[in-house]
């Protein structure tokens, strides 16, 4: 690694640790990100343009393990189903599962991605987090599976599920205080029971339905979804 990847690196490793560390946002400073880095302020002007930028750096590596270890998930299923395909629920746990994990676990880099969502609310520079935010090539693969588990439905009829079972899983990632009040259930803790309850609602959204006339196959964009 040349120094100025190292550099990168060490900020990098600073910021997430000042963000998952930090009470509140004004904790979060290109100061204390420096010299936890052991660099100069300048230096994250210099090899990312800003702090926002710094944290949309950050928080794609973190997102980059969680979807590592997503798909991982996603391909031990794949593995115990073969030489048949993975059921939906399965596909679905896969999907959900390591976000409520992370959520839920105090001690995951979850915080990164939460941040990094409270700035773009407010950023004059939407760009920024367009790729994260709007990138959606890791539910494309878990579409693929899906289509394969539910045949009856359509290219279409399935992105519209999956947005909506992604849409589910975020109301508890990301609204987990709300969550907690409406359903009288704390999430913390083992994320286990409550990736079970989400599952057994979303699984029957995919479900075959009743004779029902095969409307005509259309491919089309899976609509983008929240990146964590």
């Amino acid at each position: 690694m040349d120094k100025k990847s190292h550099t990168r690196t060490r900020l990098m490793n600073a910021a997430e640790k000042i963000i998952c560390d930090a009470e509140g946002s004004p904790d979060i400073s290109v100061r204390r990100i420096a010299a936890a880095a052991g660099t100069n302020v300048a230096s994250v002007s210099y090899h990312f343009g800003s702090l926002e930028e710094l944290a949309v750096a950050t928080a794609q590596r973190v997102y980059d393990r969680l979807n590592s270890e997503r798909l991982t998930e996603l391909q031990r299923c794949i593995d115990r189903a073969a030489p048949a395909s993975p059921s939906v629920g399965a596909i679905v746990r896969a999907l959900i599962g390591t976000s409520l994990r992370w959520s839920m676990d105090p001690e995951s880099p979850y915080a990164v991605l939460q941040y990094m969502n409270r700035l773009a609310t407010f950023s004059e520079h939407p760009e920024h987090f367009d790729p994260l935010i709007n990138g959606v090539k890791p539910h494309r693969i878990f579409a693929e599976y899906l289509r394969r588990a539910a045949p009856w439905f359509t290219e279409e009829e399935i992105a519209w599920r999956l947005a909506a079972a992604l849409g589910v899983r975020s109301q508890f990632t990301r609204h987990a205080p709300r969550c907690e009040v409406l359903t009288g259930r704390p999430l913390k803790g083992d994320a286990e029971p409550v990736i079970a309850e989400l599952c057994e609602i979303i699984e029957p959204m995919f479900a075959q339905p009743a004779r029902r006339a095969r409307p005509v196959q259309r491919r089309v964009s899976l609509a983008p979804s929240n990146a964590v």
